[in-house]
């Protein structure tokens, strides 16, 4: 009877220990296409040697909706999301805010940088930027083909540019081509008359971050708008015939947001994974691993980087535009719309 109460009680010790330990874990949905690489070595490994809690980084096509699909959304306690995503789940009510005081370093990012509620607590942690520019395959097309935006609607390029889905066309291009036509994120229409113009060029619409990678990799396309961190990912990876162009309009900067859904549980493990990748030092091996920026103002980028991209930090910031996303966000459905109909009716 003895040894029994004994056993039984081993037993029950063990059951309590494991559920402590996986109390700790938590699971992230990220995009794929090897941004799940980069969350996995310079963010999540990390945080484990110094909590112990695991975060279990888990790639797919739209973590957005993913945290929209109340199938799906209790499998995760946080998402990587862009921020046109993040202020309309925001708006929805879907996600969770935190005061400044649960996260304290975010403190050391630029305020204007950060999302934030109607009542100023935080809309989640913002770890890094990337700039929407003009990715060319450089046997294809050389850096000085793309000094304007405007250079996407040259007829000589038909066939060889890729454009993305009409989504991200609606949330990055049409604003980005509006500025470099002298419009602006509320004023798209000089935007919406320069994608006419390139939209005859495109062989084709991106389906993912992969498969543009494979487009340009294979010299299927010349150029197309894309985000800097997949082209200076590919070239840490070995691959040496992409680059990346910033017009002399400029790029978009694009700031990634981590938010929480809902009612999602460990939220004490998600406070301090939160905080975590708020700091310098992940964010810096982010940018060595895949060319995300950091926000933290801490974070120095390295030298040899700066000598491979060209630039610094201080340089590159001048040069990138910070759309109002509030914007973006509420026209985002009209707008999608809108470029749809403009890649239908140039086929």
């Amino acid at each position: 009877m003895r040894l029994t109460s004994i056993v039984a009680g081993v037993v029950a010790a063990i059951a309590t220990l494991s559920a402590d330990v996986h109390a700790q874990d938590i699971t992230m949905a990220t995009f794929g296409g090897g941004v799940e690489k980069v969350w996995e070595t310079a963010f999540a490994q990390p945080f484990a040697r110094s909590t112990g809690a695991t975060v279990k980084i888990v790639p797919v096509p739209s973590p957005e909706a993913q945290l929209r699909n109340p199938a799906s959304r209790s499998q995760y306690n946080v998402a990587l999301v862009t921020y046109p995503q993040a202020a309309n789940l925001l708006r929805d009510g879907l996600i969770e805010t935190f005061a400044s005081a649960d996260l304290p370093a975010a403190a050391a990012t630029d305020q204007k940088y950060l999302m934030k509620a109607p009542d100023g607590r935080l809309a989640g942690a913002s770890p890094y930027f990337m700039y929407y520019g003009i990715a060319i395959n450089t046997t294809q097309a050389k850096k000085s083909d793309f000094t304007s935006w405007s250079n996407l609607a040259d007829p000589k390029w038909k066939g060889k540019i890729a454009l993305t889905r009409p989504i991200y066309l609606s949330s990055y291009d049409l604003p980005m081509l509006a500025i470099a036509q002298g419009g602006s994120e509320k004023d798209i229409g000089p935007g919406v008359d320069l994608l006419k113009r390139i939209a005859p060029n495109a062989l084709t619409q991106y389906s993912s971050i992969a498969h543009m990678n494979g487009l340009l990799t294979r010299g299927e396309v010349a150029a197309g708008s894309y985000y800097s961190g997949r082209v200076w990912q590919m070239r840490h990876e070995g691959v040496k015939d992409v680059d990346m162009v910033i017009p002399r309009e400029g790029a978009l900067m694009i700031p990634y947001i981590v938010v929480v859904p809902k009612g999602a549980k460990n939220l004490p493990v998600v406070k301090k994974w939160l905080d975590f990748i708020s700091t310098a030092p992940p964010q810096v091996q982010a940018l060595e691993l895949g060319g995300y920026f950091p926000l933290n103002r801490d974070a120095r980028m390295p030298a040899e980087l700066e000598k491979d991209m060209g630039f610094t930090l201080k340089e590159l910031l001048p040069k990138l535009h910070q759309p109002d996303w509030a914007v973006i966000s509420a026209a985002d459905k009209d707008r999608t719309n809108l470029a749809e109909q403009i890649l239908a009716g140039a086929k």
